[in-house]
């Protein structure tokens, strides 16, 4: 989340998910695509049309968790501030509410999000945060969408469960 410092990567609940199938090599790191593993792991799992939908239900709920682990779980404000500040938005919200209502105003891909996470480094003051340069912000919901069809950067809204998630998901099929 700043610059200068050491990534304190620690494997999570999409690791986990990742890493418990039998035959499948993976390496947690913080510079992969998750969406990418998923796909290698279904690949080599030999996964019908069924059984994948199947494990994207798994999949999906490790991403959310982690996602609330990482990002936070909503009740916090500094959890609130440090994602707006890390995602460009100043002048800083100054209130949950405030943080929420801006945050939603964004056009970002919770991949990337959750990515810029993985590899960030933790920072206690939050003046310290800098904006996030592999976050890109689109102008449009139309630029989001455009861009999540053409990387297939889903991620769907029924199975979001934290709030910090649910706040930056938006209809885009």
């Amino acid at each position: 989340m700043a610059s200068g410092g050491v990534t304190l990567f620690q494997p999570g609940a999409i690791d986990n998910y990742l890493g418990g199938h039998r035959g499948f090599v993976y390496e947690p790191s913080a510079e992969i695509s998750v969406l990418k593993a998923f796909k290698r792991l279904a690949i080599s799992q030999g996964w019908g049309d069924k059984k994948k939908e199947q494990e994207k239900k798994k999949f999906y709920a490790a991403v959310d968790t982690e996602f609330g682990a990482r990002v936070g779980s909503g009740f916090n404000l500094t959890e609130w501030q440090r994602l707006a500040k890390f995602i460009g938005i100043e002048p800083l919200p100054v209130t949950i509410t405030q943080c929420k209502k801006m945050i939603k105003k964004e056009n970002i891909n919770i991949y990337q999000i959750l990515k810029a996470y993985r590899k960030a480094q933790e920072v206690k003051n939050i003046d310290l945060i800098k904006p996030c340069p592999d976050i890109q912000r689109f102008k449009s919901t139309a630029e989001l969408r455009k861009y999540t069809q053409k990387h297939n950067m889903y991620f769907p809204k029924q199975w979001a469960k934290g709030s910090v998630l649910k706040g930056l998901l938006k209809e885009l099929r």
